[in-house]
């Protein structure tokens, strides 16, 4: 783990309306085609996902969760919405891009998390960078205080 500013960071996305599961990798696959087609999938592409509400707390169908590529500094044109990632200090686990990996991330994030000071007004970012995921790793970025 290791901490890493965020700063001014836009991303073009597709955003998502619903139950979180399988339909959220449906829409990262949805992405990455709409970047490969217009030719935006490089060797320097970054994508987020971004779980925008609890699922304890909302609804199936208002559960939002937003992909897309980071584009701050380049110049990239594409037809997609753009909005900006929370500014300041996250926390940056790289896990395995397994589904077993993945998930016992999540099943122990409070253990990996006790002695830091998480801000749960922002969401968690899964973080796939092209040279990361050519490894077969990802990251998850946790916001802090």
């Amino acid at each position: 783990m290791f901490i890493e500013e965020f700063k001014d960071i836009k991303i073009a996305y597709i955003r998502r309306t619903g139950k979180y599961g399988a339909g959220n990798k449906q829409l990262m696959e949805k992405l990455k085609n709409y970047l490969k087609n217009n030719d935006l999938f490089k060797d320097d592409t970054t994508v987020l996902g971004i779980a925008l509400d609890n699922p304890l707390s909302t609804p199936e169908n208002e559960q939002r969760y937003d992909v897309g590529m980071v584009i701050t500094g380049k110049d990239i044109h594409c037809d997609l919405p753009i909005r900006n990632i929370d500014s300041g200090c996250y926390a940056i686990f790289e896990v395995p891009h397994t589904e077993n990996d993945v998930a016992n991330f999540w099943k122990n994030i409070d253990t990996l998390t006790s002695d830091l000071p998480v801000d749960y007004t922002k969401p968690i970012i899964e973080r796939y960078a092209f040279s990361k995921i050519s490894l077969h790793l990802c990251e998850f970025c946790i916001p802090l205080k």
